[in-house]
């Protein structure tokens, strides 16, 4: 399955109904693209290293 940006913006600030769920469904997968969305928001550098740290956990497609 993979995530769209709405669902990882939701995990990425630990929102806990998407952190549930996500836990729920198994193995996930993080489009290219949605990484990218995700990156462009950050508003400084560290928040782009921890939102990359995040990111590293997913497979990529």
């Amino acid at each position: 399955m993979l995530l769209d940006t709405d669902v990882m913006v939701d995990v990425v600030r630990n929102y806990p109904p998407a952190i549930a769920w996500l836990m729920g469904v198994g193995a996930v997968g993080l489009p290219g693209l949605v990484a990218m969305e995700l990156l462009q928001g950050c508003r400084n550098l560290t928040v782009q290293r921890r939102l990359e740290k995040q990111m590293q956990q997913y497979a990529w497609y």
